[in-house]
């Protein structure tokens, strides 16, 4: 464990945090006070009054003091914490060595925070890529093609594992992983949740759970073994917030839980961004009040880099010079197109930014190259057909 607290106290904390009805407003008490371990001998006889911090939090509700004390029977502390240096679970403290950088001067900083993988891809730039569970299909494939063209730059992806827009998120971002390799100066996924690590929540994102961490990292502030609870998702996603450099809604309805990382990043002077939809659509009703409230509209990865403030602001487009593209200039991008999919597939937005082209002409290449066979299309994706003949560029001259 990466951190200079004492193991008992380190031990008493990560039980406490077990416990019903403690959040991280109690845990800082006992960890600036150095106190857990008092806590813990008060939470495991019964005697709440014992200890100050305890006793408000026993308080609460009538049956919160007899709930305490049940679950605390069932938990040895030593024997959790082994558990999670069994399960590789990293427990990293606030106020010591290896706690996130991004979160040391929170205005509320996660006092544990428990991490399965690898967190360094909060170590540069990152975004958080957020919106409704009752997501369209166009709103997923849009997280999606954020996510891995963001990555492509560098930027870490943070987001919550939830059903629609952030797993989608994540889902396209492994994928693109996966399909590459090991590659390197790539974003990875950093995915935090709500409840344990050990619990797969939601249980459809089971094996998307361990593809976060095979790349990257999922995190949370509560120990192993701890369920979700109705109150643990908006705390979520304050943790959310300040990990990320900007956040981004693909989708969202007027109220829920996007609403609440976007207040957590105001409050964090974090920039908010979102995708316009159809005004229709119930699923864009909350992007549209952002974006009238100022929120920076995204039409693709560039405008997140902008706002990161890693690439300039997009140049003008030229005026159009007839013919559009003389046939040795299309030509030439005929062979740079099929050059940048001989990699694997990519987005549209990718190719525009990776060949400096216009977005007319490239659209205009890729429709031909389509029609020729050369390549296959998927949305706003484009992946390289494999042949044994030449290309069309190559059957012309």
């Amino acid at each position: 464990m990466s951190t200079s607290l004492e193991p008992s106290e380190l031990a008493a904390l990560v039980a406490l945090a077990a416990l019903p009805g403690i959040g991280p407003g109690s845990l800082r008490r006992w960890l600036d006070s150095g106190t857990a371990s008092r806590g813990w001998r008060a939470a495991a006889s019964g005697r709440m009054a014992a200890d100050p911090v305890l006793a408000t939090c026993a308080g609460r509700r009538g049956d919160d003091a007899g709930r305490m004390l049940a679950a605390a029977a069932g938990i040895d502390p030593v024997a959790l914490l082994e558990r999670h240096r069994a399960l590789g679970v990293e427990v990293l403290v606030h106020g010591h060595r290896g706690y996130p950088a991004r979160l040391v001067g929170d205005p509320s900083p996660p006092p544990l925070l428990f991490v399965s993988g690898d967190l360094a891809g909060v170590d540069g730039p990152t975004v958080a890529i957020v919106g409704t569970r009752n997501a369209t299909r166009l709103g997923c494939d849009t997280a999606g093609e954020l996510a891995t063209d963001l990555a492509r730059s560098g930027v870490g992806i943070v987001s919550g594992l939830a059903l629609g827009i952030d797993g989608a998120a994540h889902a396209a971002l492994v994928g693109a992983l996966d399909r590459a390799g090991e590659p390197s100066r790539v974003g990875r996924p950093v995915a935090v949740v709500a409840a344990g690590l050990d619990r797969r929540y939601p249980r459809a994102h089971a094996s998307l759970h361990r593809d976060v961490v095979r790349w990257g990292a999922v995190v949370g502030e509560v120990p192993l073994g701890v369920g979700p609870s109705r109150w643990r998702f908006p705390a979520r996603n304050r943790i959310i917030a300040g990990l990320a450099d900007a956040v981004v809604v693909v989708e969202s309805r007027s109220a829920g839980g996007s609403m609440s990382t976007v207040a957590e990043a105001l409050t964090r002077d974090r920039p908010v961004l979102a995708v316009p939809g159809h005004p229709t659509s119930p699923a864009a009703a909350g992007t549209l009040d952002l974006i009238y409230d100022g929120a920076t509209p995204v039409r693709d990865a560039h405008d997140v880099l902008v706002a990161l403030e890693l690439v300039g602001v997009r140049a003008p487009a030229s005026p159009p010079v007839a013919p559009l593209l003389p046939v040795e200039v299309d030509e030439g991008w005929e062979a740079a197109v099929l050059a940048e999919l001989t990699g694997g597939p990519r987005s549209l937005g990718d190719l525009v930014q990776r060949l400096g082209a216009p977005l007319d002409d490239l659209s205009e290449v890729l429709l031909r190259l389509e029609l020729e066979g050369e390549l296959t299309r998927s949305g706003t994706w484009f992946e390289r057909r494999s042949t044994q003949r030449g290309s069309a560029v190559g059957r012309r001259r």
